[in-house]
């Protein structure tokens, strides 16, 4: 009699093994077939396909001319050029953005520009800085909803919308490393003897392009399958000393990125 209860449970227990096998069989088929279905591999492909730009001081395709530039800006911080724009620009800001570069120490201000760029009617705010630990330009933005600060191409993305707009202008390098060399290696010699006409020009805006002056969007460029109806919120730097040329951003919330959607190359 025992053996007979004895074999009845071992045979329980046999089927029992057998269905949880089967069962675990089935949900590994679908867990696979969910992770290969149509919808996941869009969304990757569609991620892969975007092409975000790299800050050209973070590209070591052009290493050999990037620590040329790179060396250039040290020399001018090490003359107290940047530390005396610096010491002029904070006293336009608020006491806590003022308190974040005392924190922050290793930034010295070299542009700003106030204005609504991630909501509508906020105090959000855009420096261009020249960070001493990295011996380079960054482009850091003040979200005023969240009291965050983000540094472009790094924290939030930047996609480059004029790439295949057929624009017909070119420059080298990201728009950090623009300013760079078009507004502080290439007028050394003038931020040396004083840095007064520095100050008073405007390399960065938080605007309406369509009501800025500065802007004749006529003859300028757009990227493709942009709205060109809502044109406030931008953020625009400008890309040429001698002539009026600027690039813009517009933010996107959804995706937490800026898209380089409109730009103009030409003289006055």
């Amino acid at each position: 009699m025992k053996n007979k209860i004895a074999l009845i449970l071992f045979t329980l227990l046999i089927i029992s093994c057998n269905s949880k096998q089967q069962e675990n069989k089935i949900n590994k088929e679908d867990n696979q077939q969910k992770e290969t279905s149509p919808q996941i591999i869009n969304k990757k492909k569609e991620s892969e396909s975007v092409n975000y730009q790299v800050s050209t001081f973070d590209n070591p395709q052009d290493n050999d001319r990037i620590q040329r530039e790179k060396e250039s800006l040290k020399q001018l911080s090490e003359k107290k050029i940047f530390f005396n724009i610096h010491n002029k620009l904070i006293e336009e800001i608020d006491a806590e953005q003022q308190s974040y570069f005392k924190k922050n120490h290793n930034y010295e201000l070299l542009s700003i520009a106030k204005g609504s760029l991630f909501q509508e009617n906020s105090n959000d705010v855009a420096f261009i800085v020249y960070d001493k630990k990295n011996e380079k330009i960054s482009i850091l933005l003040y979200n005023e909803k969240s009291s965050t600060y983000a540094e472009l191409y790094k924290d939030i993305k930047v996609i480059n919308g004029l790439k295949d707009a057929n624009c017909n202008f070119y420059s080298f390098g990201t728009l950090d490393y623009q300013f760079a060399n078009e507004f502080l290696i290439s007028n050394e010699d003038y931020l040396e003897k004083s840095i007064e006409s520095y100050l008073e020009s405007s390399y960065l805006k938080i605007t309406d392009i369509s009501k800025d002056e500065n802007f004749i969007l006529k003859d300028g460029c757009f990227a493709k399958n942009v709205s060109k109806t809502n044109l406030a919120n931008t953020l625009c730097f400008a890309t040429s000393a001698v002539y009026n040329n600027w690039e813009c951003l517009r933010y996107d919330k959804k995706s937490n990125t800026f898209l380089i959607f409109y730009g103009q190359a030409f003289a006055d």
